[in-house]
């Protein structure tokens, strides 16, 4: 037996001595009082009955406290031993067992938890995306290397630190809910940054938490800026040639007959054909300068957007209103259109004018596309996703489809494949669409078709 096993007996032996006595000087008490005369006994019973009495109090007392002591203990992340070890008093050997049994398990988790916590850091480390995470007190609990580089500062505990690099981005950091995204744009030391931010909550020990990725856009964003630039000024030095060059070249010519005319007080003397020259050169000059017109007055249209006025609309009964605008044509051009909404009563909230408008650009296209199909069909449709419940309205048509060459240019402002035509439309509908929180998109196979897809964000 060793020492332990040892100590607990004689603690187990002490303790049954002491309630047999206890026991035993009740008895003699009751007895004494109630069947003897003597005095001093049933004195002595008493004293002795108190002692006792106390003597397991104090035991209880004291197994209390080793329980209270190793709690602490634990409290305190103190595992170097139990409580009732070293004790003097009594101690249960199933309590001793459970003590011990408590500790090795706790003792494991919190190294268990350690180790998790040391990989997390090393993983968010390794992640290039800037990450924040804190809670609900604005006490940052993670952020990684990214994110300190990034706001260029060292030790970051709190959104206060935060707010003092960037009071929009703490703004932004509280104010964003688990899902959403949306770009900040803010001031990092001299330079200016966008930020894309993305959040999810969870808790964590029950406590909320909230993570945000940011990344800086900037880069990204100045790119797509200059290829659009690129890319309307290519189309507008196209369509300024195409019309300036044709002015130029008959001004020079008119310019020669009638400097090789003859001048009289009467004017320039010119034969017939010199004059037939002049007459169509002048109406050539004034053809091609209303086209350049044209082409000013679509430019302003972009550039000078209506604001939307947002109501609840009846979707059902846009594409009734739309059937009936278009039906001459779709009769005249042989089509068969359809259209269908799922659920009947489904609505949006956005500017009614505006979207009929953009429907009406859609639909017009699809009628262009399906000319040279035998079958040609268009389909008008209109669901709400289920995933997220966001309303989408597509404009399906069966036609030529759109090369590969010129999907990513369809949005571009002037760009168009039609003989006819300022290419305004589609450009001008995706700006529609922005406006009344929506996007336009476009997804196309050649020789089969193409489907455009107006997606709601908002209500």
């Amino acid at each position: 037996m060793n020492s332990m096993t040892l100590n607990l007996k004689g603690h187990r032996g002490e303790t049954l001595l002491a309630v047999g006595v206890l026991i035993a000087a009740i008895y003699i008490l009751c007895y004494s009082l109630l069947r003897t005369e003597w005095t001093g006994t049933p004195i002595l019973c008493a004293i002795i009955i108190v002692l006792f009495t106390f003597k397991l109090i104090r035991l209880t007392e004291r197994s209390n406290e080793n329980f209270a002591q190793f709690i602490n203990n634990i409290s305190h992340d103190d595992f170097s031993s139990t409580t009732a070890h070293g004790s003097s008093e009594f101690s249960s050997h199933a309590f001793l067992q459970a003590q011990k049994v408590l500790l090795e398990k706790y003792r494991k988790l919190k190294v268990e938890r350690s180790e998790q916590h040391e990989y997390l850091q090393l993983v968010i480390e390794h992640v290039d995306t800037a990450l924040v995470c804190f809670d609900d007190a604005g006490k940052v609990t993670i952020i990684n290397r990214a994110a300190t580089e990034l706001l260029r500062t060292r030790y970051i505990s709190n959104l206060a630190r935060i707010a003092a690099v960037s009071t929009e981005l703490a703004d932004a950091l509280w104010a964003i809910n688990a899902g959403e995204r949306r770009i900040v744009k803010l001031k990092l030391g001299t330079e200016s940054a966008q930020l894309l931010l993305a959040a999810t909550e969870f808790r964590l020990i029950g406590s909320k938490q909230k993570l945000v990725s940011m990344q800086n856009i900037q880069s990204a964003f100045d790119e797509k800026e200059i290829e659009s630039w690129q890319k309307l000024i290519r189309v507008l030095t196209h369509e300024i040639m195409n019309s300036m060059t044709p002015i130029v070249s008959v001004s020079c010519h008119l310019e020669t007959v009638t400097t090789n005319g003859e001048f009289t007080e009467a004017g320039v003397l010119v034969d017939i054909d010199d004059h037939r020259d002049i007459v169509e050169g002048i109406a050539s000059i004034a053809s091609r300068s209303r086209g350049l017109l044209r082409f000013v007055e679509a430019y302003r249209s972009l550039s000078n957007l209506p604001k939307p006025t947002p109501t609840i609309i009846n979707i059902e009964m846009l594409f009734t209103r739309l059937s009936v605008l278009l039906d001459g044509r779709f009769n005249s051009a042989n089509i068969r259109f359809f259209h269908q909404v799922t659920p009947a009563q489904l609505t949006v909230q956005a500017d009614n004018n505006l979207i009929e408008q953009i429907l009406l650009n859609l639909l017009s296209n699809a009628i262009d596309a399906v000319r040279e199909q035998e079958d040609r069909q268009i389909h008008l449709l209109a669901f709400q996703q289920e995933s997220n419940g966001r309303v989408v309205i597509q404009v399906r048509d069966n036609g030529a489809g759109i090369s590969k060459e010129h999907i990513d240019d369809i949005f571009t402002p002037f760009f168009t494949t039609k003989n006819e035509g300022t290419g305004v439309g589609l450009s001008l509908s995706r700006q529609l669409a922005r406006l009344n929180n929506a996007t336009l998109s476009v997804s196309s196979i050649e020789k089969k078709g193409s489907t455009f897809q107006l997606t709601f964000f908002g209500g």
